[in-house]
């Protein structure tokens, strides 16, 4: 089995390709910029008895051709390196903070052109090499939900993220492919507290866990959610905050 995991070389990313290897898959690591965090996350993969495959691949193209051409690329250094891809897991996605009074066309352009553009055309371009069995996971967030002041071009293109999972499930179902999605909360990094103390101890305040999600939690939901013991779910997103979108909203 292998697997193809966007945005790979660190944090969630890093985590997930990870798990996907201790579950049993090869796994394609995928980066744009840090080729040195991509390849500690292959020597990871390596311990694990699994290959990886380092793949460097910008997909915030202009053309609509480039892109697919850029999509097809990557797919086929992967299935070159290690098989045929059987899951991929789309997570590359800016998260920019962009105030409301600055968030002019060009700022909705570059979320669009970085993140949900280029996720929906390697989905595609991916699911049609795919036969019965394959898996697709598109890895929103909370603020696909609710959104967080500053966020609102991220949040949107979440937003939409989440509702092409149920789209494509629908149209990929008659085949045997999967479409399923993780919906992350606040996830722990280094630093993180105190970077942002006041954000973190509020959503601490709020969480039924009291406290942020780590990587490896959401990893091991994407690696469920790939796995033949959840071929019954598709066109779903699940949530993975530590309660926090249960809290009362009065």
């Amino acid at each position: 089995m292998s697997a193809l995991v966007t945005g790979a070389s660190g944090g969630l990313g890093a985590a997930l390709a990870v798990a996907l290897a201790d579950a049993g898959h090869d796994v394609g690591v995928h980066y744009r910029g840090d080729r040195a965090g991509a390849e500690a996350v292959a020597g990871a993969i390596a311990t694990t008895g699994r290959r990886a495959a380092l793949l460097h691949a910008d997909l915030a193209v202009e053309g609509a051709e480039d892109l697919d051409r850029a999509c097809d690329a990557l797919l086929d250094a992967c299935a070159d390196a290690l098989g045929p891809v059987d899951v991929v897991v789309l997570n590359a996605f800016p998260q920019d903070h962009t105030p409301w009074a600055d968030l002019d066309t060009a700022a909705w352009d570059a979320v669009h052109r970085g993140g949900l553009r280029p996720t929906t055309a390697l989905l595609h371009r991916a699911t049609s090499r795919m036969g019965p069995g394959g898996v697709a996971v598109a890895v929103g967030s909370i603020e696909g939900v609710r959104p967080a002041p500053t966020h609102a071009a991220y949040a949107v293109a979440k937003a939409a993220l989440h509702h092409l999972v149920a789209a494509a499930a629908h149209e990929l179902g008659p085949r045997g492919v999967r479409v399923v999605g993780v919906a992350p909360g606040l996830v722990a990094r280094d630093g993180l507290e105190e970077a942002w103390p006041e954000g973190v101890a509020r959503w601490r305040a709020v969480a039924a866990l009291g406290r942020p999600v780590a990587p490896e939690e959401v990893a091991a939901a994407v690696v469920f959610l790939a796995s033949p013991a959840a071929s019954g779910i598709t066109g779903t997103v699940l949530t993975v905050d530590a309660g926090w979108s249960s809290a009362p909203g009065w």
